[in-house]
């Protein structure tokens, strides 16, 4: 496998080898270490890693090019980016801020830190939203498709993403949410391009890394009866495409759990039961907010206001992405650019013993401090015409050469030319 993937829940963290490659004897390792969130860890020294590998007695320490260190290059991406735009996105975030506007400065800033920190991302921006009888999708500016994707895709710098924010920002949102067709259709389209530009293949530098960013304020309210059957298609797909294609989910809202403690409901609903369907079927009922002066959320109805962020956080830990849940603007900005630090990845150097022509080595990475251990991965050596030496190798090799040169040239010369004096 070239790509591993760190979907399994757990409590202290998890290492992988994202890409290696061979140049002569020696293996490069790409490698990714995250913590019990999911989040990239840049703190780690040299002396944390090891390399347990076949042909070694014991664990290699290898040379290891930090992430932020001089000379450490950052993966390139592609990232889609689908933004939310239901009718709920009008309505203020916990800094009263519009939810729109908000998720717009925050892609605004990420741009700018990718610009900032330049980085090798090309973007496509996808609006989505189910349009129904009085939301019209004026221009399919909502429907999600591959074609669509693929003609979205500019570098971050482009100015044509500005452009696009700042039309978005005009647009009056009224759409419903259904969250798990356009999602299948991004982790489609990059799952095709994976595998028609190489990444499933070993033995080269760097790959693309390949994601998408759902940023959503609501829950999937489309055909909301058949919600579960509808996740369980859309988990198959998710699972499929990783570890090739990585999906960051991006909450925009309040919790259920604070939603539930301001709202009021017809029963006592218990943590354990608590849940977006649990809050609509007890017709919950939002107190009015004093701060919005010219909204009074008793008014609304609460699924307005709901984020199902257990299902969200479900969907980033099938593919091993992050989950966020910002609750206001900045925040949310602050999530979008620590997406980023995905792209930071460790080097590990290390000379492979046993190496041969076309070898097959078993190789893993250990993280000594937190004690992690990736799975391991099948190291095949390039079909080398030369490898390369260290200095003691290549002082012992030349004092081997003088020796024969002496035994098989020196030595019969000076015995033939003793032989012809005596016969003088």
């Amino acid at each position: 496998m070239t790509r591993q993937s760190c979907t399994e829940a757990n409590t202290k963290g998890c290492v992988k080898i994202s890409n290696w490659w061979t140049e002569g004897n020696n293996v490069h390792l790409r490698v990714k270490v995250l913590n019990e969130s999911n989040i990239p860890k840049s703190d780690l020294n040299p002396s944390d890693f090891r390399v347990v590998t076949a042909d070694a007695s014991e664990a290699i320490e290898p040379t290891v090019i930090l992430p932020k260190a001089e000379g450490a290059k950052a993966t390139p991406a592609d990232f889609i980016i689908l933004l939310d735009m239901s009718g709920s996105m009008k309505y203020p975030d916990a800094q009263q801020v519009k939810k729109l506007d908000g998720a717009i400065n925050a892609i605004r800033e990420f741009l700018n830190a990718v610009e900032r920190e330049n980085l090798s991302v090309n973007i496509s921006l996808v609006p989505f939203g189910e349009s129904g009888a009085g939301c019209p999708n004026k221009d399919g500016i909502l429907t999600v498709t591959e074609q669509k994707i693929k003609s979205n895709f500019l570098p971050a710098t482009d100015n044509q993403l500005k452009t696009q924010l700042n039309d978005l920002a005009k647009v009056n949102v009224c759409a419903a949410t259904n969250l798990y067709a356009p999602l299948e259709t991004a982790v489609k389209y990059l799952n095709n391009e994976s595998v028609t530009n190489g990444n499933s293949s070993t033995n080269e530098p760097i790959k693309k890394q390949l994601a998408v960013i759902l940023l959503s304020d609501g829950f999937h309210t489309y055909k909301r009866a058949t919600e579960s059957l509808q996740f369980e298609g859309l988990k198959k797909i998710l699972q499929q495409s990783a570890p090739y294609v990585t999906v960051h989910t991006l909450g925009y809202g309040e919790s259920l759990s604070e939603l539930y403690k301001k709202s009021l409901c017809q029963r006592l609903i218990i943590p354990e039961e608590l849940s977006v369907d649990a809050l609509i079927e007890n017709k919950c009922q939002q107190e009015d907010n004093p701060n919005t002066v010219d909204i009074d959320e008793s008014k609304i109805n609460i699924s307005e206001f709901l984020v199902d962020q257990p299902r969200l956080e479900e969907i980033a830990k099938l593919t091993g992405g992050i989950h966020q849940f910002p609750d206001n603007a900045q925040d949310v900005a602050n999530s979008l650019i620590t997406f980023l630090e995905s792209l930071r990845e460790y080097e590990l150097i290390y000379k492979q013993p046993g190496a041969d022509q076309a070898t097959l080595h078993h190789s893993m990475v250990k993280i000594i401090p937190n004690n992690l251990t990736s799975g391991p991965v099948d190291i095949r050596m390039g079909n080398m015409d030369y490898v390369s030496l260290n200095l003691t190798e290549r002082l012992y090799l030349m004092a081997g050469v003088l020796i024969l040169f002496v035994l098989i040239g020196a030595l019969p010369f000076m015995q033939w030319s003793r032989y012809l004096k005596q016969e003088k």
